[in-house]
């Protein structure tokens, strides 16, 4: 008799015991389960924020700003303008030609702008943008280009290009901060025999 009611009294305390380790597991589940879904929804963000940064997106009064911001850049090409090119850039700015060439600052920027520029007699720059995505103080845009140029020696030559930008708000508005540049396509003269010119 005894050991029943022994038996009766002690199965509730063991249960209540069981049952509180259960709820313990749970908990720890729980916890783990919300930890994998904050990282999920982190990366998540993240994903829709490189996602974002390859469409149109942000203020129309922004974008259109960039976008004169290029078109004073493409004027001032065209007009050999050096002191109008150098104040699209900032001070700090990075010009990525490809093939290693990779210059930083305005002052080397716009000198090395310049020096490529002595070898033309003329240069037309146009650009088309992809996109242009505006993140608070900072933007991106790619653009692609279409340069038509006109050596000393009267060689006329043409580049198809593609520019991977990144903008940044200033003082005195946006300014580029980087400028990544690659050819897609390059067409030159080729000379025959009887000196006619051709596009290759």
């Amino acid at each position: 008799m005894e050991r029943v009611i022994t038996f009766i009294f002690a199965t509730p305390a063991k249960a209540m015991q069981f049952g509180l380790k259960r709820l313990a597991i749970f908990k720890v589940l729980g916890a783990l389960f919300g930890v994998m879904m904050l990282v999920a929804l982190a990366h998540s963000s993240e994903m829709e924020s490189h996602l974002r940064a390859d469409k149109n997106g942000g203020p129309i009064a922004d974008r259109l700003a960039i976008r004169e911001l290029i078109e004073s850049y493409n004027a001032a090409v065209i007009e050999n303008d050096a002191e109008a090119w150098g104040a699209n850039w900032s001070e700090d700015g990075l010009w990525n030609l490809g093939e290693g060439q990779e210059i930083v600052g305005r002052e080397a920027i716009v000198k090395h702008w310049q020096e490529a520029m002595e070898v033309f007699s003329f240069v037309g720059m146009f650009a088309q943008p992809k996109f242009i995505s505006i993140d608070r103080d900072s933007a991106y845009a790619h653009w692609h280009t279409n340069e038509l140029a006109k050596k000393s020696n009267d060689e006329m030559m043409r580049f198809i290009g593609l520019y991977k930008d990144v903008y940044r708000r200033e003082a005195n508005g946006w300014k580029i901060l980087e400028r990544r540049y690659e050819i897609l396509l390059l067409e030159k003269p080729v000379y025959k025999s009887n000196d006619t010119k051709e596009w290759r």
